[in-house]
């Protein structure tokens, strides 16, 4: 008597969990990227990314001298060609790349300062990566390399300045999610 009403227990907590799945409604963006590196000599670099699923693309970069003064930010607006948007969607797809599960970092002191911190709304969650340093991705080296390498590479396009648009961060537009279980699914029949 006692295994069943366990049982029971366990069925009703599975049932519960899985009635609060969610599903992506959907995909304002492709991926929000950030990172931020720290140079002795130069002063400290912010740069983010956001992609959009028709391959426009939000770039700011931000540098501070080490010696003070205000941060200089610039905004590049433009679409990445047919061909780049395809081998972002692959490396997003990638298992090894979906895989990745590490807790967000929180404040303190940062040793080698090289953040990195992605977001990327997928089918049913947001999948949130953080990194204070590269000796933190270390684990991950083999996974992240073609992101990096994708990033960087838009990093160098030779894109104008968009001079009338101001600084937001590269904002992203909030993810909507739907639940989904048992009863909330529309019937198709």
């Amino acid at each position: 008597m006692k295994a069943a009403k366990l049982a029971l227990a366990c069925l009703l907590l599975l049932a519960a969990d899985t009635s609060l799945a969610q599903t992506l409604v959907k995909r304002s963006y492709v991926i929000r990227a950030e990172t931020t590196t720290v140079e002795q000599l130069t002063g400290m670099i912010h740069t983010c990314v956001l992609i959009y699923p028709d391959g426009r693309y939000r770039l700011e970069r931000t540098e501070q001298s080490m010696f003070g003064g205000k941060p200089e930010t610039k905004v590049y607006l433009d679409k990445l060609p047919d061909g780049d948007m395809r081998a972002w969607e692959a490396i997003l797809a990638e298992s090894n790349f979906q895989g990745i599960k590490v807790d967000l970092p929180h404040g303190g002191i940062v040793e080698n300062m090289d953040t990195l911190y992605i977001s990327i709304p997928r089918e049913h969650g947001m999948q949130n990566l953080g990194f204070n340093n590269a000796a933190e991705r270390k684990p991950y080296e083999k996974a992240l390399k073609p992101f990096l390498n994708s990033l960087k590479a838009i990093e160098k396009r030779k894109v104008p300045v968009a001079k009338g648009e101001t600084s937001n961060n590269c904002t992203a537009p909030q993810v909507m999610y739907r639940s989904t279980g048992p009863g909330l699914i529309p019937d198709s029949r």
